[in-house]
């Protein structure tokens, strides 16, 4: 019995076992919060299943990052927050 989507079609979507769990949960409790949201009747397992036949057809994208990629996206998220504090510090000031 072969099953869909293989798990070497996720792998090349994900890069590694790790990253394909952890974007097929996270995309899964999404889809299960809107769900629920909606009122509709949606098992975990069946947002687990929707959740990973996304990653295989594209729709979500799995980013791998490393340790330093994420130091950086950090330290560039802290410094527009400082930016944009700065301006609208200033913009009371001029008022």
């Amino acid at each position: 019995m072969m099953l869909y989507p293989s798990i070497m079609d996720l792998m090349e979507k994900a890069g590694n076992r790790y990253s394909l769990v952890i974007a097929a949960s996270k995309r899964a409790r999404t889809i299960l919060a809107k769900a629920q949201e909606e009122e509709s009747s949606l098992d975990g397992a069946r947002s687990i299943t929707k959740a990973v036949e996304e990653i295989a057809a594209g729709e979500i994208l799995v980013v791998n990052e490393t340790r330093e990629q994420a130091l950086e996206r950090e330290a560039e998220d802290l410094a527009k927050a400082e930016a944009l504090e700065a301006a609208e510090q200033a913009a009371i000031e001029v008022n």
